[in-house]
């Protein structure tokens, strides 16, 4: 009797073990994957814009897209930090080799 119990008592602290393991992990990986290669890419547009508006001359566009360059580096520091939480390894790395594969296809 006292085997039957013990065993039970294993079951339902596995089951309850594997009942608190997140599942929705996944999807939540791939929009923020999304959403870093879509900052990288508003970073290397903007980028652009400026070294044009400062070959025409025009500093204070340069400095308006300066700072947009700054807020969007500031997005990709927050996307990075929270693929790290979710488990992904170099995710700014990984999302300028997707970037890259995609642009070559």
């Amino acid at each position: 009797m006292k085997r039957i119990s013990l065993l039970m008592f294993a079951a339902l602290l596995s089951a309850g073990a594997f009942a608190q393991t997140p599942t929705t992990g996944n999807a939540d990986k791939k929009e923020d994957m999304k959403d870093l290669r879509k900052d990288i890419r508003d970073v290397r547009h903007d980028r652009r814009e400026k070294r044009e508006a400062l070959k025409e001359g025009n500093k204070e566009e340069a400095k308006e897209i300066q700072k947009d360059i700054h807020a969007d580096k500031k997005d990709i520091k927050a996307d990075a930090k929270d693929l790290k939480a979710d488990g992904v390894k170099h995710p700014v790395r990984r999302a300028q080799r997707q970037i890259h594969r995609q642009n070559h296809h």
